[in-house]
């Protein structure tokens, strides 16, 4: 149902003879000499709850609820906030007595009430997230808005940094519970990289807790290494990273290093060992993919040019057996190296590459070629210039 904002002042009185007949024992008097909406909230609406709900009427409390949050609109702000945690607080004492969708429309009212800035909203929010997913309605609770907006959330709120934490998992748990795969993916770096700032006695336990969906986001980022290379920079560093090393999951932080640092010689060390390629069948990762993707990684760094099979074959670091046609095809099938083959010749052109991210020298080289093209371009214009006035 919809729960109405306003009520004029006269009908504060029709709230406490209604409080006082749903209390019984004749609390209409009592109830009217209370002053006030804080008073009519805390001292009429929350001692006869339980009396209300025992009727077993949803009308009874409808009527009652609706009363009580056109009262609480009367409320300045810093009023508002603590009377709407007092009726939240009370209805959730409750809950067991109130369907639980009806519960949940009248938290949400509650929470709507709040000023966009209220700091209640973060607590109101957090009762919300768990009864949504309790009631499988995770979805309805999580708009477009809250996931786009979480960063602005922070500052909105004034939230601490174990706050912000505590609110990132609560939108995870209602990601994993509506199943959406690809935000659940980029707040799970935000909360990690949140948690690294979180000095709450409570962050060691939470960097444990998520040590499955750590490896499981290190996991979709090997396997999709080019997409994913700035966010394989920034959790590689990240606590809930480093705290796996000394762990049976060490190989994968050794592994999801070698792919940040595009490291193809420490890679081929790594998989030399029985026990890291045991490790690697375990996750569903597969050692030939690795090598493909370390070998794009290898073209990508050579400059734009030919070369014969024997320089392309040691630096892409092809084995004896292996065919180094099938290998170039393997880069082109890539997209991210535009590679020729001239047979004739005994040549190799790479026409085009695509970098996976941008390194500091590769921006002082973009730099000195643009101020290059810049120069060129003045000296054209300069000679246009003078053939003009010739």
């Amino acid at each position: 149902m919809a729960y109405v904002n306003l009520v004029e002042e006269d009908q504060l009185a029709e709230f406490a003879t209604l409080l006082g007949e749903l209390g019984g024992e004749n609390k209409v008097g009592e109830f009217k000499k209370l002053e006030g909406p804080g008073d009519l909230i805390e001292k009429g609406f929350i001692p006869t709850l339980p009396k209300i709900l025992e009727t077993k009427k949803k009308s009874a409390l409808d009527a009652a609820v609706v009363m009580c949050f056109a009262a609480l609109t009367k409320l300045k702000s810093a009023e508002k906030d603590k009377y709407v945690l007092m009726v939240k607080d009370a209805l959730v004492a409750r809950e067991k007595d109130i369907d639980s969708m009806h519960l949940l429309a009248m938290l949400t009212s509650l929470f709507n009430l709040l000023d966009a800035s209220s700091k209640a909203r973060f607590s109101m929010f957090m009762v919300l997230a768990d009864r949504a997913i309790d009631a499988d309605v995770a979805p309805w609770l999580l708009d477009k808005k809250i996931l786009s907006d979480v960063e602005d959330l922070k500052t909105q709120w004034n939230l601490s940094v174990h706050d912000y934490s505590t609110l990132l998992l609560a939108l995870l748990n209602l990601c994993q519970a509506a199943d959406k795969k690809r935000e659940f993916g980029e707040l799970l770096l935000k909360y990690l990289e949140n948690l690294d700032e979180d000095k709450d006695s409570d962050a060691k336990t939470a960097l444990t807790n998520a040590k499955e969906w750590t490896i499981q986001a290190v996991l979709s980022f090997i396997k999709a290494p080019f997409d994913a290379a700035r966010r394989m920079h920034q959790i590689a560093g990240l606590k809930a990273v480093t705290q796996l090393q000394n762990t049976e999951d060490g190989p994968l932080v050794k592994l999801l290093n070698f792919y940040v640092e595009e490291d193809f010689k420490g890679y081929l060390a790594f998989a030399e060992s029985k026990d890291n390629l045991a490790y690697m069948a375990k996750k569903n990762i597969t050692h030939d993919i690795n090598i493909r993707h370390f070998r794009v990684f290898a073209a990508c760094k050579l400059p734009l040019g030919e070369y014969t099979y024997q320089v392309i074959e040691k630096a892409l670091e092809v084995g004896e057996g292996e065919d180094i046609e099938s290998v170039i095809i393997d880069l082109v099938q890539s997209k991210r190296v535009d590679v020729k083959i001239d047979q004739a010749q005994g040549l190799i052109h790479i026409r085009h590459t695509e970098q996976r991210d941008f390194k500091d020298s590769q921006w002082k080289e973009l730099g000195t070629q643009l101020t290059k093209w810049k120069e060129g371009v003045k000296s054209v214009l300069e000679q246009l210039h003078k053939a003009r006035q010739m």
